[in-house]
């Protein structure tokens, strides 16, 4: 999962995996246990932010499921997929995926399904700045949620981001504590997530050295849990952060270690907005960025002697 709000050089995302349908009571056949292994290697490839071959496990998952019928493994899929669109970029086809997935989750009942999805679907929308769509989707959420009373610590997180960026930061403030109350600490995902809104929330404000910390936190989460991304995110947002109070040294040392992760990744867009970060201040101080220049030009280029995603 990882995470909304636009700071300066970064945008962030949440994202949320199933792992099977909550209405499974017995055990699949083999079709449907082929298609979980295919689900959690294009998990494990999600996390080392191996999007293409992420994609390609989840399609694949997609036809076991549905060469089976089984109901809950297509739905999953679908939220897998829309979750792998809305990473990339491509938020109307993550948005269609959702839907689609959506439909099924309503047409066998499946409202821990629903919830997730919905929940899913707002974040693309709040990332495709819809505010009022996605207050929709995650009202419905939220309703079903208390209705049926199944706690999805993730909504108080999604609506707490949708209250920074209609800049209701008291509000925002309420929510997002409330979201740390009920986050389990083994939990490293949603740790992760929490603690990254907190931070944008602090920057939000003006409150960078609280910022520093809470990114600090969601960053140690993100280790853990080996996400890839969320890594580089948190130390983007840390070297941000640093940035806005004037402490270039600490900054740069974040956002080389960030950059790198990106052009590990072939992440061509967050390269180019780190990279006028570091130029920028490199320009006005003695901090040497041409060696991180080097290895940023040769990992873009695929010159890479490990491939994270093999």
């Amino acid at each position: 999962m990882k995470k909304i709000l636009v700071i300066p050089g970064l945008l962030l995302a949440i994202l949320l995996f199933a792992c099977a349908g909550s209405n499974s009571a017995k055990k699949p056949p083999e079709p449907s246990d082929a298609g979980i292994k295919e689900i959690t290697r294009g998990i494990t490839r999600y996390n080392k932010g191996c999007y293409k071959d992420s994609l390609a496990y989840f399609f694949r998952a997609h036809e076991l499921f549905t060469a089976s019928d089984q109901l809950s493994g297509v739905a999953m899929s679908l939220n897998n997929i829309g979750n792998v669109y809305r990473t990339t970029g491509d938020l109307e086809s993550a948005v269609l995926f959702f839907d689609e997935s959506l439909a099924i989750y309503h047409s066998y009942g499946d409202k821990k399904g629903v919830i997730q999805v919905l929940s899913n679907k707002a974040a693309a929308l709040i990332d495709s700045g819809m505010l009022e769509e996605a207050a929709e989707s995650l009202r419905l959420a939220e309703n079903i949620s208390e209705k049926e009373k199944i706690v999805f610590a993730p909504l108080l997180n999604i609506r707490g981001i949708l209250l920074i960026k209609k800049k209701e930061y008291a509000q925002a403030e309420d929510t997002l504590q409330k979201a740390v109350a009920t986050v389990q600490p083994n939990n490293l995902s949603e740790l992760a997530n929490v603690n990254f809104a907190m931070g944008n929330l602090m920057l939000e404000t003006k409150q960078y050295e609280k910022a520093v910390n809470f990114f600090k936190a969601a960053l140690e989460a993100d280790r853990l849990a080996e996400f890839s991304k969320g890594i580089a995110d948190d130390l983007a947002a840390i070297g941000s952060a640093y940035l806005l109070q004037g402490k270039n040294e600490p900054a740069v040392n974040y956002l080389k270690r960030s950059i790198k992760i990106y052009a590990l990744n072939r992440n061509h867009k967050k390269v180019s907005k780190i990279m006028r970060q570091l130029e920028t201040v490199s320009k006005n101080t003695d901090l040497n960025i041409s060696v991180t220049k080097h290895f940023v030009k040769r990992w873009l280029e695929g010159k890479t002697y490990e491939n994270p995603c093999k």
